[in-house]
């Protein structure tokens, strides 16, 4: 793994029509699931998150919380599957009660934004697994309040792999399961 120098800045915002799980018909005024934001599209190189954070607009000043995973948009379109009666990917991301985020090796970083429900208090800070080794997708793990919106800002450091460090990362990157969880 060689470092290349290259840093890549991504920031956006996620709406609700951009998460790929449905508003629930027991919580009406709130979003909440996952929305791919980003998908790799150079072959070797891998990418490790050094920065999370939200882009604050000059209006509005609070901002949601995320976790950034590396769930890709296909993934996220086999996990928006119901099985057992459960959606895999709330159970995978914690939010239908079952296992918790920090047991999940593929949310690699999370930003706990502003509590709005308690304004002026603010928390804004983020916590980043320096460790994990980003080959082909990002996505978010949102909870939006009806008509909020959430803005991401990351910074991921490029380094160029071998074939054989390519091949190890893919295998490392999607072969992480949690709590008996899998994905169809």
């Amino acid at each position: 793994m060689k470092k290349t120098g290259r840093t890549l800045y991504l920031s956006g915002q996620v709406e609700d029509q951009d998460i790929l799980v449905p508003r629930s018909a027991a919580a009406p005024t709130y979003s909440y699931g996952l929305a791919s934001i980003w998908e790799n599209e150079r072959r070797g190189y891998g990418y490790i998150v050094r920065f999370v954070g939200a882009f604050p607009g000059v209006v509005n000043r609070y901002n949601n919380s995320y976790q950034l995973t590396t769930y890709s948009e296909r993934d996220l379109r086999a996990l928006n599957e119901t099985v057992f009666g459960q959606n895999m990917a709330l159970a995978l991301i914690g939010a239908a009660g079952t296992t918790p985020p920090a047991e999940n090796d593929r949310i690699i970083a999370a930003y706990s934004g502003d509590d709005v429900d308690r304004a002026p208090q603010r928390y804004d800070s983020g916590i980043i697994k320096h460790d994990a080794l980003i080959v082909q997708s990002l996505s978010l793990a949102i909870n939006n309040k009806e008509g909020s919106l959430t803005t991401y800002y990351i910074e991921l450091e490029e380094y160029e792999l071998t074939d054989d460090e390519l091949v190890l990362a893919l295998l490392s990157e999607s072969s992480q399961n949690v709590a008996n969880l899998e994905i169809v």
